[in-house]
């Protein structure tokens, strides 16, 4: 199954998982390393040969590379960075899908392949052609994308 923001529990119900594999009392789902750089958007620094630990779809800790070993018998998977930057990905604070004249599926192939992660789209205009039958379409539609889409309430819809 494909990791979205449906498939990610809540951070309130994963937090000891987080804390334990930080710990090094629970194994990682998934590793991510092979010298990768970690770009800190907080810090503005690129910090070198780093692997990044996940757990239930969210960061548990970063460690330097090649701290996670492979165990015999071990669920955990591994992703090669090649040396790759790893960095968070843009958030989108107001964008119109519709104004690119695509799907919220197509926006998303685009947007992901330039490192925009998440979007809060505003769905005003399908909502004034098309009425609330649009907007459910639209709602439909992006729940099946790779991105998160956030849809806004139309603040400009006529009343109907």
């Amino acid at each position: 199954m494909p990791l979205t923001r449906f498939s990610v529990p809540p951070l309130n119900t994963v937090t000891r998982q987080l804390a334990a594999v930080a710990m090094g009392q629970a194994e990682p789902d998934l590793v991510i390393r092979g010298g990768g750089r970690v770009f800190s958007s907080y810090t503005e620094r690129i910090h070198e040969a780093r692997e990044v630990w996940i757990k239930a779809g969210r960061i548990a800790e970063v460690k330097p590379d090649g701290t996670c070993k492979k165990r015999k018998g071990s669920e955990t998977k591994f992703f090669d960075t090649r040396g790759g930057i790893i960095a968070p990905g843009l958030v989108d604070q107001h964008i119109h899908i519709e104004s690119s004249m695509m799907t919220a599926c197509a926006y998303a192939e685009a947007a992901l392949l330039n490192g925009t992660t998440t979007i809060f789209c505003d769905s005003h205009e399908i909502g004034n052609v098309c009425d609330t039958a649009g907007i459910e379409w639209m709602l439909k539609d992006a729940r099946q994308a790779p991105l998160n889409i956030f849809l806004t309430v139309p603040s400009t819809v006529p009343a109907t």
